[in-house]
């Protein structure tokens, strides 16, 4: 539970700063005539990206000439160890959670993503990056930490593509989505 408390720590203090380093591009793009409601949607995105590299790949001391190399390449090895329950709340559900955000900003953003399969491919891009890189600098790699964050970007999706049938007549809606 720390962990995720960790997180969640993070995610606002990063949202925060970005936000008041944001604010003076706001001020000018909105003169502009740019919704100040589709510059969130980028403050989101980029808040999520920096906190998926902050938490996986910063978080911790890196060393490139690590004592030992940890990779797990079997799916759910963990199911059945007496500690799984643990594991879960620990290790699985915040790297669902991590990747949620990603999941919904990336279409909101990006109209070029606006498929499943076009956000779970950058996704799946994004994690499977970022456990090759783990490996290398003395963190473990782990194939179930790639399953759950992409589980964790479709969920966003999901929420993205309930929003947008929930909200289509909207007009903070199409705000939102609307191309620059």
């Amino acid at each position: 539970m720390h962990r995720i408390e960790a997180y969640i720590r993070l995610a606002v203090l990063f949202i925060i700063i970005i936000s008041i380093l944001y604010l003076p591009i706001l001020f000018t793009l909105k003169k502009r005539g740019k919704s100040v409601t589709r510059q969130l949607s980028y403050i989101g995105l980029i808040c999520s990206i920096f906190l998926i590299i902050f938490a996986t790949i910063l978080f911790v001391p890196i060393t490139f000439q690590p004592e030992e190399h940890i990779l797990n390449i079997k799916p759910f090895n963990w199911i059945g160890n007496t500690d799984s329950f643990q594991q879960v709340i620990v290790e699985k559900i915040p790297n669902i959670m991590l990747f949620i955000p990603f999941g919904f900003f990336l279409p909101v953003v990006v109209k070029s993503q606006r498929r499943l399969y076009k956000t779970a491919l950058v996704s799946f891009v994004m994690t499977f990056s970022v456990e090759f890189f783990q490996y290398f600098i003395g963190r473990s790699s782990d194939i179930d930490d790639v399953i759950t964050n992409l589980l964790g970007a479709v969920i966003g999706y999901g929420i993205f593509k309930i929003c947008q049938y929930g909200l289509e007549n909207k007009k903070c809606w199409h705000k939102l989505l609307q191309d620059d």
